[in-house]
């Protein structure tokens, strides 16, 4: 059995062909399991990664075993999103949970004027935040507005803003000990 071989230029047309064959389907896919707005990067990935990969990939014959490990691949892609969203958001909840508290406690033990001064400072702690993260903050805290409004408001993914989300409550617990 012959192998076949291709140049750089033919396996980068034919991962074009099967970008664009396959796109469709593949983001409608995902969409069973992720945001929509997601969908077209772990898409995207996916075929970074076969492009990066090599041509093991390329050189599965033509037809059902491609489209079989493409919608594998997406569907792995998305449980992997998924767990990592998991993680993110667990981290960011047991630090709003953590400050949280800590707030309660401070509460217990102060009188209104030292809880006025406490609100006064974390309000200066906000403003220095840097300031993509602020404006999360802010629309999240004060607006009450979700990750997915957010995300979708400034056009990045809704683990960016959850991150961003995370990195604030930790600044903010850091500079209020």
């Amino acid at each position: 059995m012959s192998k076949r071989t291709t140049t750089s230029s033919d396996q980068l047309f034919l991962l074009e062909a099967l970008y664009k064959e396959n796109l469709p389907g593949l983001t409608f896919y995902a969409r069973r399991f992720v945001p929509e707005e997601v969908t077209g990067d772990i898409v995207q990935d996916l075929f970074l990664r076969l492009w990066q990969g090599g041509r093991t990939f390329l050189d599965i014959p033509d037809g059902r075993s491609q489209r079989t490990y493409l919608y594998r691949a997406v569907r792995n892609a998305c449980r992997d999103w998924l767990k990592h969203q998991v993680a993110v958001s667990n981290h960011a909840d047991e630090a709003l949970y953590l400050l949280k508290l800590d707030e309660l406690q401070d509460q217990e033990d102060r009188s209104p004027e030292e809880f006025e001064q406490r609100l006064q400072r974390i309000g200066e702690e906000v403003e220095r935040l840097p300031e993509r993260c602020r404006e999360i903050f802010c629309m999240h805290y004060r607006q009450q507005k979700k990750s997915a409004e957010i995300a979708q408001y400034f056009g990045i993914s809704q683990r960016t803003v959850e991150a961003q989300l995370y990195k604030a409550l930790q600044l903010l617990r850091k500079t209020l000990k």
